[in-house]
């Protein structure tokens, strides 16, 4: 049951991130992603290939869906991915694959999952930042465009640990 619950509930906010890429652009500074947490919150026993191959899936799907460029959600999506188990055990040290837990705000703390969270939205931001200006954007409003979407995404991703992980 949990982990149905796990994939409707992930299917259910990469769905709110297309409609969110369709109709809620606010700025060509800003963008708000959920997808870094989806990833940092798959389950601990996945691999890193299946990880991987999950986030380029979830990034293809955004980017078909949406109107953003084929490729490029993937391409800045399977990083996270890449880095995750590293990442876990560098914030969370390795009491979470000791005990085969999943990450939650009530069993690890706020401050740690902030970090988590704050480190997967910079990767993700930029590569994706990076990958989009592809040298045709100076580079402090490249930095900017950074800055603000991580800035954003990282509290929104909270959120979102907070529906995908409940205490």
């Amino acid at each position: 049951m949990k982990r149905g619950h796990f994939i409707l509930v992930y299917i259910i906010l990469m769905v709110a991130q297309i409609i969110v890429n369709n109709y809620f652009g606010l700025s060509r500074y800003l963008l708000i992603s959920v997808l870094p947490a989806l990833i940092l919150l798959l389950p601990r026993n996945m691999s890193t290939i299946l990880a991987m191959l999950v986030a380029f899936a979830t990034g293809f799907a955004v980017d078909f869906f949406s109107t953003g460029m084929l490729g490029l959600t993937s391409v800045a999506l399977v990083p996270v991915a890449l880095g995750r188990r590293l990442l876990v055990s560098s914030v969370f040290g390795d009491e979470p694959a000791d005990r085969d837990e999943q990450i939650t705000i009530a069993r690890f703390g706020l401050p740690k999952v902030v970090l988590a969270l704050l480190l997967c939205c910079a990767t993700f931001f930029l590569v994706f930042v990076w990958v989009d200006s592809a040298g045709t954007v100076p580079f402090w409003t490249a930095a900017l465009r950074w800055l603000l979407s991580v800035l954003v995404s990282t509290p929104v991703g909270l959120l979102v640990s907070r529906i995908l992980r409940p205490a």
